[in-house]
């Protein structure tokens, strides 16, 4: 990982371990995936156009209005009502639907939403969401007429400095800088393994990812960008806002999030591109950001002049291990004795042995009366298809037993089919980001059998906030 720290005038940086095995030792200038922290620069994007009274847009504008025909949701009521400002803060009442994030084009993407099941009225619950902020693209680049990359490099990037930030991955490779290889770690959470090793993951296309997640950066670029956020006058000095009140604007919190209380003393909120809280007696802004084997950290104070930024390549760990460092650097900061600080090694841990338990119940379970299929499994097989989350590939693999192809979608998925009963299945996916470092995905699916007597649809219960039901796919 590489960390910078910034605390007052000065910045300190330095690397840690290899950006690519065996020998490329990471240093501050070394590239990382951003991920999700790149929605700051989104926001600071659409910021900076609501400045602009001759692009008539404001946080309430309904997003309807901005791109029409492109924008909707399954409920036309809740989508005319959406507006800027609850794009960014996560309140659409759409759930995640990461699933359902394919390798198209950004405006395919958001014309996709409208097929999605809500879970939330709007504006009664945080639902963190990156197809809002693909959506946030879109309406940036329908009012600019131009890329999101160009438009961040122009309008930021260029007048803070910031040299080595890119939005795409074909721009990265192409500059002098070491772009870090991702990995994670085949020992499973420090098991004994056979094959205890990193093993290598492929870099992400960015393309549809855009405003969630695009930016490619390094620890100094980002020491610059949130240098500027501790003192607000930077970007007005710079001509990139108008007034040190959008960055008020920008942190102003929009949406309560869901807390147990330690190590934060007050609520929890989602401003515009970032979270914000308050931790031993100080307000503090961070966001953080995942990408396939990458992860980020942002942690600042303005109060004190102190930021901490890092960025590392090892899967969810990544996230773990700059979540931990962060903090611990802020506590060294305020002075906190060592018997109040927070155990954040303990309580991440606690959420894998949790994600692991309860993957291992699921594989394990068995209904006190099995029954067998209706039909002989390579019936099964097929193509699945749903308007939001596209194609299910279902096949029989060389060893008979009936698999799925998800690899065109933006977190691509192995998929093998467990029988459960009757025409009910878990559905077990590998992959090697976040938590499928650890252990699969695991998730319920369900066949139906049509009048004919062959399978028609397919169910699969892939998004957690719907509460078990499913997202159904018509045999095509």
């Amino acid at each position: 990982m590489a960390i910078a720290v910034v605390d007052g005038d000065h910045t300190w940086a330095e690397g840690y371990g290899l950006a690519v095995m065996p020998s490329t030792p990471v240093t501050p200038s070394t590239l990382f995936y951003a991920g999700s922290t790149t929605k700051a620069f989104t926001a600071a994007m659409l910021a900076k156009l609501i400045e602009d009274p001759s692009r008539k847009i404001q946080w309430d504008t309904p997003i309807s209005q901005l791109i029409p025909g492109d924008f909707a949701l399954q409920d036309k009521g809740t989508g005319d009502q959406v507006t800027v400002e609850d794009a960014l803060s996560h309140r659409t009442g759409l759930p995640s639907h990461d699933h359902a994030s394919s390798r198209t084009s950004v405006r395919e993407n958001v014309r996709q939403l409208a097929h999605l099941p809500l879970t939330a009225k709007i504006r009664t619950k945080f639902q963190y969401n990156n197809l809002m902020y693909v959506v946030a693209s879109h309406v940036i680049e329908t009012l600019t007429g131009q890329w999101l990359g160009d438009c961040l490099a122009r309008y930021f990037w260029e007048p803070l400095g910031l040299d080595n930030t890119y939005f795409s991955l074909n721009d990265a490779q192409a500059s002098s800088a070491t772009l870090a290889e991702g990995y994670y770690y085949s020992g499973h959470g420090g098991a004994p393994s056979n094959d205890d090793s990193y093993r290598k993951v492929d870099w992400m296309s960015l393309e549809e990812v855009s405003g969630a997640g695009s930016v490619i950066t390094n620890v100094l670029d980002y020491a610059k960008w949130v240098r500027a956020f501790l003192r607000p006058q930077t970007f007005v000095e710079k001509n990139i806002f108008q007034s040190q009140e959008t960055v008020h604007q920008l942190w102003q919190p929009r949406t309560l999030i869901p807390t147990e209380g330690r190590p934060f003393t007050g609520p929890r909120a989602y401003a515009l591109g970032w979270k914000t809280a308050v931790y031993q007696g100080v307000q503090i802004y961070e966001h953080t950001g995942g990408m396939n084997a990458f992860g980020a950290q942002l942690l600042l104070v303005p109060e004190l002049q102190f930021a901490v930024i890092i960025l590392a390549n090892t899967a969810q760990t990544s996230n773990f291990a700059a979540q931990l460092l962060a903090f611990h650097l802020l506590d060294e900061r305020l002075g906190v004795p060592e018997p109040q600080r927070f155990d954040w090694d303990r309580q991440n841990w606690s959420l894998v042995e949790q994600e692991k338990q309860r993957v291992a119940d699921k594989i394990n379970y068995r209904p006190p009366i099995v029954l067998p299929l209706t039909l002989p499994l390579d019936e099964y097989a097929g193509t699945y298809s749903h308007a939001g989350y596209q194609d299910v590939t279902v096949y029989l693999d060389s060893d008979g037993g009936l698999c799925a192809d998800r690899k065109k979608m933006t977190w691509p998925e192995n998929i093998t089919f467990q029988h459960v009963t009757g025409e009910h299945f878990l559905m077990i996916s590998a992959h090697n980001e976040d938590f499928g470092a650890f252990c699969p995905e695991v998730y319920d699916a369900e066949f139906r059998i049509n009048i004919e007597g062959k399978p028609c649809t397919l169910g699969v219960a892939w998004e957690r906030a719907m509460g078990g039901e499913k997202i159904w796919f018509v045999r095509t």
